[in-house]
This record gives C-alpha cells, sequence and structure tokens, in this order.
C-alpha cells in the first residue's frame, strides 16, 4: 500500500501516514458517515490462559466465520483501518486469506498478538509483515523475555507494545526502550470477561503507580492511551488545553466501533454489553444509528 493513505469521510478529510499517524481536517464539527478504524475479533480461542483476558478467551474457544465478516465490511472504502485480534488471531485457519482479501481492497489490517505466541508463530508474523498483508503489529507484552520480538523489529518499525494498566508494572517501559525505539500503547484495566474476578486490590495499587508515574514516562517514549486508560489515569491532567486539542482522537463510537465475528455481532467497544446481531442490519446502518457523530461533543 502507497502511504500517506487519503480519503474523505463526509466533511472530514483523513490521511495516514506509513508510521501510523492519523490526521484529520474539517470545518466547524465532524460529520462522518462510516467508521475509520474497527477493532475486529476473528476467534475466541486461545492457550495463554490469562487469568485477566476480557475476552474470556479459552483453549474451547472458536473461530469466527471471516467470510461473513468480509461481507459486513464490503461497504466500507479503501483506507479504513481493523484492529484485528481476538483470542489468538494467529491460530484462525483463514486468517492469511483473510487479509489478502483485504490487502486486495485497500484495507489497512493491523493485528493484535500475545507476546508469548512470537516464537510458535515467528515464520507466520515474518510472513505477514514482508507480503505487506499486515502494517501495523501490536504486541501484548505478558513478560520481560523479549527475544522474539527483537526478529520483528528488525522487520519493522511498526510495532506498538501494548500494556494493561493495573496488569503490567510501569518498570516494563524501560526495560521496552533498551530495545530500541519505543511506542506503547497504554489500556486501561476492563473489568470485563476474566477481568471481573482478576480484579484485587494489587490491580488497584498498579494503577496508582502508572497515575503517579505517568508525568515522567510522557518524555521518554511515544505513549498512546485507549479512552479507558484515559479515563482511569486522568491523562488529561497532563496537557494543556491545545495539547490535548491536537492529543485527543475522539471518544468510543465517535471514529471508531467494534466487531465481533465470533458472535457476529456489532458493538460499541469490546466491552460493551450493547450488541446488535450482523442479521440485523448492515455495518453501515449500525453505525449511522448509533455511532455517528452528528452528536460530537467536546474537542478534537
Amino acid at each position: 500500500m502507497n502511504f500517506p493513505v487519503k480519503y474523505q469521510n463526509g466533511n472530514t478529510f483523513v490521511s495516514i501516514h506509513s508510521d501510523g499517524t492519523k490526521v484529520r481536517e474539517y470545518s466547524g464539527l465532524p460529520s462522518i458517515v462510516h467508521p475509520e478504524s474497527i477493532d475486529v475479533k476473528i476467534t475466541n480461542y486461545c492457550d495463554m490462559g490469562c487469568s485477566y483476558c476480557h475476552e474470556s478467551s479459552t483453549t474451547s474457544g472458536v473461530h469466527g466465520d471471516l467470510d461473513k465478516l468480509l461481507n459486513i465490511l464490503a461497504g466500507l472504502p479503501a483506507g479504513v483501518e481493523l484492529a484485528i485480534g481476538g483470542g489468538n488471531p494467529l491460530s484462525h485457519p483463514g486468517l492469511v486469506e483473510f487479509l489478502q482479501k483485504l490487502k486486495d481492497r485497500g484495507i489497512i489490517a493491523n493485528l493484535t498478538v500475545n507476546q508469548g505466541h512470537l516464537k510458535t508463530y515467528q515464520g507466520l508474523l515474518t510472513y505477514l509483515v514482508k507480503e505487506e498483508l499486515v502494517h501495523g503489529l501490536g504486541i501484548s507484552i505478558t513478560s520481560n523475555n523479549f527475544a522474539y520480538v527483537k526478529p520483528l523489529l528488525e522487520l519493522t518499525k511498526n510495532i506498538v507494545y501494548h500494556l494493561i494498566a493495573g496488569v503490567n508494572k510501569v518498570e516494563v517501559v524501560e526495560k521496552l526502550m533498551d530495545l530500541g525505539e519505543c511506542k506503547v500503547l497504554l489500556l486501561g484495566y476492563k473489568l470485563f470477561g476474566f477481568g471481573l474476578r482478576h480484579h484485587s486490590d494489587a490491580v488497584d495499587s498498579e494503577l496508582k503507580r502508572w497515575y503517579k508515574a505517568l508525568p515522567s514516562l510522557l518524555g521518554k517514549c511515544t505513549i498512546s492511551f485507549d479512552n479507558l486508560a484515559i479515563e482511569q489515569l486522568r491523562v488529561r491532567r497532563l496537557l494543556t488545553h491545545d495539547g490535548w486539542a491536537k492529543f485527543y482522537m475522539g471518544g468510543d463510537f465517535w471514529f471508531t466501533m467494534c466487531s465481533d465475528a465470533v458472535k457476529q455481532e456489532y458493538a460499541p467497544t469490546r466491552r460493551s454489553n450493547d450488541r446488535v446481531s450482523f442479521s440485523h442490519c448492515s455495518l453501515l446502518e449500525y453505525f449511522e444509528r448509533n455511532g455517528k457523530i452528528n452528536e460530537y461533543s467536546g474537542s478534537h
């Protein structure tokens, strides 16, 4: 795919650069007709057994129907991004064919994988990156053993380390910085799925440590946040009004949504219980009725 990718979405002009930087330009308030990015779950199978997994993924989990998923994505234009995950998305037998079809449509595929799967799937990941079937690679950090991260860093610079505030220790950021250029996506702790039973005083204590450490960490490496982390860690306190306007990319369901190919449902986010079946409406109809930001409030 040739970058920067540019497209128009309603009254909003979007540019996406090769390093993942996204720029929106609009006059007045944004009024968009389709989501810019969709968090896509393609399987609920996973053998990692993470006690805090908000998807409750296990070895009993099943794979989603990717043909049906492709059908509901059919109305999206080139340039839209998918954040593909699971469960373990690398375990899905239809993954490569699915990614090839997305590439043929000009859809930008980003893949999130568990650090614990890097060794087992090293060959597959190398193929996906080299064939440009995956643009961005998110690695959920689950240990301090980065041996299988290093070969991927030689293939692509578009790697983002996913850390969960309340699960990962603050100190892991320093260790990741030792690997070279460090881009972190800090996720809030989800009281959803297994995360409900895993929640403890230790989780809350670690959230407090992240809260205190953020001011110093922001100057050391590139850190972005999901909206739950922004809320839990009160990120806005660290930015000026102009800095916030430049940094903040919108609330849940303003420019984004979720699609679950396993249950064949649309949702605002993965932690939402407010879901609608694929059979009830098209993706664009769902977004227009529920997520379109005609109700936009706040500053971008």
